[in-house]
């Protein structure tokens, strides 16, 4: 159910999409297929001989089990269709389209997968200029991932790497210019957990893994996202390698942080990113306030002071960071308002009420 956040003075900063409100028989019928991407389910249904079930992706370039782009580099845009059928096992299968015709498309190639649920669905520009290399990544119902990258070549859809990993982020990193690169996150494989990071990048036309790096043994277990301005790559020796801002000695406790949904981002547009930390000296949190709200503070490491960016809250329940200006770090209480329906920004002694915070439905009336 869409939510709609209302605030008298202050505008909060949202880190989370809403979902759309309807009526649930709406919601949950699927959707009818209109010209393009009913002629490539026909192409598709006529190559199977029966009628294919379309898989929609969770996350990536793509949140349609339709994606077009020029996979083979030959000048003219290609189709794909991530779908599963009643007569194969129960994996999702890719599918390459070629035009054909008025109108037309026929199939070209398709290939199994490796589980029944798509998790992301990308493309990427990892071999060349002018071909793209499609990227699946699969999620098995224990939760593990596994990515797929596979390149077309106008006849055949080959794999090019399939790894387990937890997370992932395409991008220049060795500044090439002309291609990109892809770094994984690998599932931990020690008791001591860590962060392990593999580069794949493109060397004389070859797509490979060219280094394996563990970030944080001992100290992180998992990683939670992946953010370009935050992995350094050394163009001297080719490899990537932990950053570490100066007059900074120990970054894991200075960014300490208890919600897994406040993750690093440019907060501020201005082209760095920014990391959070839950502080426990930005005001008083008055119960039962204190078990959703927490203190936060976006810090910029780019620059040699390690300047504050944005001072605020941080609403655990809704997902949402609400920004204060910097005068009232450490002088400010929040309590439950009296209704019970949000919250309140006051003062350090709570008698001036500056903006009552609360999350309604747009639909409610009242």
């Amino acid at each position: 159910m869409m939510k709609k956040i209302t605030a008298l003075l202050l505008v909060p900063l949202l880190l989370a999409g809403c979902s759309a409100e309807g009526n649930v028989e709406t919601l949950l019928r699927a959707p009818q297929l209109s010209g393009e991407s009913a002629a490539l389910q026909k192409a598709l249904n006529s190559y199977l001989g029966g009628s294919a079930t379309l898989k929609y992706p969770a996350n990536g370039d793509f949140l349609s089990p339709f994606a077009f782009g020029d996979w083979d580099g030959d000048g003219t845009d290609e189709a794909a269709i991530l779908y599963t059928t009643d007569t194969t096992s129960s994996n999702v299968w890719l599918a390459v389209l070629e035009p054909s015709g008025d109108s037309g498309w026929r199939v070209s190639h398709a290939i199994e997968g490796l589980t029944s649920e798509v998790q992301s669905f990308s493309a990427a520009h990892l071999r060349d200029t002018t071909s793209q290399q499609l990227l699946a990544g699969y999620i098995s119902p224990q939760g593990d991932q596994y990515l797929v990258v596979y390149q077309y070549d106008g006849a055949t859809l080959s794999t090019v790497i399939s790894k387990s990993y937890t997370d992932m982020i395409v991008a220049d990193f060795t500044g090439k210019g002309d291609t990109q690169d892809l770094v994984l996150a690998l599932p931990p494989d020690s008791e001591l957990g860590g962060v392990t990071l593999q580069l794949l990048t493109a060397n004389d036309g070859e797509f490979r893994s060219t280094q394996t790096l563990n970030l944080g043994e001992g100290v992180y277990s998992s990683c939670a996202a992946l953010h370009a301005g935050i992995i350094l790559y050394d163009a001297e020796t080719g490899f990537l390698q932990p950053y570490r801002p100066s007059g900074l000695s120990d970054i894991q406790r200075s960014t300490l942080r208890y919600h897994s949904e406040l993750l690093s981002c440019d907060i501020d547009n201005n082209g760095t990113v920014d990391i959070p930390v839950e502080i426990d000296d930005g005001g008083t949190l008055q119960t039962p306030m204190d078990k959703r709200l927490s203190f936060a503070l976006w810090k910029d490491y780019t620059s040699a002071a390690g300047g504050n960016s944005r001072f605020g809250v941080y609403d655990s329940e809704y997902n949402f960071f609400m920004q204060l200006p910097e005068s009232m770090h450490g002088s400010v209480l929040i309590r439950s308002n009296q209704s019970g329906t949000g919250w309140l920004l006051c003062n350090a002694e709570g008698t001036t009420v500056y903006c009552e915070m609360r999350v309604v439905d747009p639909a409610d009336n009242a």
